[in-house]
């Protein structure tokens, strides 16, 4: 539903300054808008490598996670478990990202009498796995975050560009076209005022 404006020369005023303001920060919004655009496609093409990775990861892993049921005298469960996840923060076109700055795991020491020779072969990969599953969730909620921000930068430009500039200008014309009017008016009711009493005066002369 398009905005109704006043006919008069305030707000003439009014909207040529909202109109300027408009112009002006169109571009922020769109160079915004166009690092977001670059920072998910970056994003994307990050996650398809991780994902990829976490699948060579998995298959590697799939053979020693077979053997995990098997009895032993330590839980290799608990060694390739992340013990702290240190979890930074960073700015990407004014939107606040979580990074990931690494992930902690125990540091106990696997004893190479009473443990299978496989389980000094399977930690390694197995952390490798976890540290590759928490990284992609970290970059999903990175990509998450970024998505969102860039419906609403791309929202408020379609706004600027497609309702509030086009909407200001057309009221400017409106409006210039109607004060034009109304001088065209007062200057053809001025002439006829200033006829009739030229008319009056000629009238009272005779």
């Amino acid at each position: 539903m398009a905005r109704k404006f006043k006919l008069n020369k305030s707000e003439l005023t009014r909207l040529r300054r909202d109109e300027k303001i408009y112009l002006q920060f169109l571009p922020v919004l769109k160079l915004k808008q166009e690092q977001l655009q670059i920072e998910q496609l970056k994003l994307r093409r990050e996650l398809q490598a991780r994902a990829e990775a976490f699948e060579q990861a998995r298959a590697a892993a799939a053979s020693m996670i077979s053997l995990l049921p098997e009895p032993l005298p330590l839980s290799v469960r608990d060694l390739v478990k992340a013990q702290e996840l240190v979890i930074g923060e960073k700015s990407v076109a004014g939107v606040r990202v979580p990074t990931l700055e690494r992930v902690v795991f125990p540091s106990l020491r696997v004893s190479r009498f009473g443990n299978p020779p496989w389980v000094l072969r399977a930690l390694p990969r197995l952390r490798t796995f976890v540290q590759l599953n928490t990284e992609i969730a970290i970059l999903n909620e990175q990509y998450r975050l970024i998505g969102h921000e860039l419906r609403k930068a791309t929202q408020k430009v379609n706004l600027f560009e497609k309702v509030l500039i086009p909407e200001t200008k057309e009221a400017v014309r409106r409006i210039k076209i109607a004060l034009g009017d109304q001088q065209v008016a007062a200057v053809c009711r001025g002439k006829i005022a200033k006829g009739k009493q030229q008319a009056a005066a000629a009238a009272a002369a005779v």
